[in-house]
């Protein structure tokens, strides 16, 4: 494990996870340093996948640090009861909290009625950043679709709803380091994942060869298993929007995984991921100050 909890370095334990059946089970996150969105999102979705197929899961972490963000982030609200830690939980949540404006609390939910509520938080975050009202309003309705999808197709029989973490940093987390600032997106859902809705539309059968052909088909305006109209413009939109900004939006799905910058989409072949993943960076350069002459 790597000293930053991105869902990529919990691939290690994802591939694991599929050959769980029944016997205890220990993440051990001591090594990690920093969590970002993705982290905190794809860790809560790996651990809905092997409770039910594990006699106890437990997670392991040092340091201070961590745990105190996990813990305002409600990590241990939503797991603490259902996973064992070596962490003196109790101690952390005496702790006074302030509300920075900086952030969106792991939240799980199940219908579009709380959709609302994550959208608004978000909107929020982005306004104490500087973002414009056309820039929030582009942002969060997008958003807000590919939210409805995650609750719609989280909401099966086995899966766990969805998912969803944001975070605003003074500096730039993902991608080249440069000066400036960056928002963090994270929503993740148990459903069955992009290829099987896919294939579930004629139309897009040939497109649904591969789990990365799903996702590249996925990212095109208008595309959607229902077919329905104004349906499928959430993911092709926020991947516009972050591209112009110099970010990313990267969407996993079975064992796919595409990221799509301005000017390209890299696709790689992953270990497994229960549902479908979506990581949006939203990065905001500052101005360089002009260069005092001699």
């Amino acid at each position: 494990m790597s000293g930053v909890l991105t869902l990529g370095s919990l691939d290690p334990a994802l591939a694991a996870a599929t050959r769980v059946k029944g016997e205890p089970v220990v993440l051990d996150l001591r090594s990690v340093k920093f969590v970002e969105p993705a982290g905190i999102c794809g860790l809560a979705a790996l651990l809905e996948f092997l409770i039910p197929r594990s006699e106890e899961v437990s997670v392991a972490l040092s340091g201070r640090d961590v745990p105190a963000y996990l813990e305002r982030m409600n990590f241990f609200q939503l797991f603490g009861d259902r996973v064992k830690t070596n962490v003196d939980v109790a101690s952390l949540e005496e702790r006074q909290r302030h509300n920075p404006g900086t952030l969106q609390e792991l939240v799980n939910f199940h219908t579009e009625v709380e959709i609302p509520g994550v959208v608004t938080r978000i909107s929020e975050i982005l306004e104490n950043r500087g973002y414009r009202l056309r820039e929030r309003v582009a942002i969060c309705s997008t958003l807000s679709e590919i939210c409805a999808n995650a609750a719609e197709h989280g909401a099966s029989e086995d899966g766990f709803g969805a998912f969803a973490a944001v975070q605003a940093y003074n500096h730039i987390v993902s991608g080249a380091r440069r000066r400036g600032e960056e928002v963090l997106v994270a929503i993740a859902d148990g459903g069955v994942g992009i290829r099987e809705t896919l294939s579930q539309n004629e139309k897009y059968a040939e497109h649904t060869t591969t789990d990365n052909d799903a996702l590249r088909c996925a990212m095109m305006m208008g595309v959607s298993g229902t077919g329905e109209l104004g349906r499928g413009g959430g993911l092709a939109l926020v991947a516009q929007i972050s591209g112009r900004a110099g970010g990313s939006l990267s969407l996993r799905s079975g064992a796919g995984r595409v990221t799509a910058y301005h000017d390209r989409k890299n696709s790689r072949t992953v270990p497994e991921f229960p549902g479908t993943f979506v990581r949006v960076s939203l990065p905001r350069k500052l101005e360089t100050p002009p260069q005092e002459g001699p």
